[in-house]
């Protein structure tokens, strides 16, 4: 758009085509090194979102035990990736929880028949670990102590 100026000559507003290109190459070299970060900070969000929602779910199964004063188990799937919460009393299954891809279990490390059991007073019946791992190979763990401690790593 042309404006006049005081002295009878025009000047454009607006953006030349070389300035306009400057900015999109910016843009581009931007994209290029902030989309690998991204990539990288979301696979590990999601791996650390995947542990606290198993300790959580572990937390949960302990206080069901300690507020119904009867036991409760955590079974372990590894081969599905998933895991249940059971009533040892009635058999019931209260919850069945699947890791969200891409994170999967790894392996259960102490815990008898992948399953650990919290008695009335909140305690395990035995020390434990989980591994979950990422498609990059990132690893964290959740580990289980005797007492019903449950830890992230």
């Amino acid at each position: 758009m042309k404006v006049p100026l005081p002295n009878g000559r025009n000047f454009s507003t607006g953006f030349t085509l070389t300035e306009l290109l400057v900015v999109i190459a910016i843009i581009a070299i931007a994209a290029t090194i902030a989309v690998p970060f991204y990539h990288s900070a979301s696979i590990n969000l999601n791996l650390n979102a995947a542990a606290r929602d198993l300790a959580t779910d572990l937390h949960y199964a302990q206080q069901l035990a300690v507020t119904t004063q009867v036991n409760y188990q955590v079974i372990f799937h590894v081969a599905l990736s998933d895991y249940d919460i059971k009533n040892s009393e009635s058999g019931e299954i209260v919850r069945t929880k699947k890791i969200k891809e891409p994170i999967t279990i790894l392996s259960v490390i102490g815990l008898p028949d992948d399953t650990v059991s919290f008695n009335a007073t909140g305690a395990a019946n035995a020390s434990g670990t989980i591994i979950l791992i990422a498609p990059d190979n990132r690893q964290t763990t959740v580990e289980i102590k005797p007492s019903g401690y449950v830890k992230l790593q």
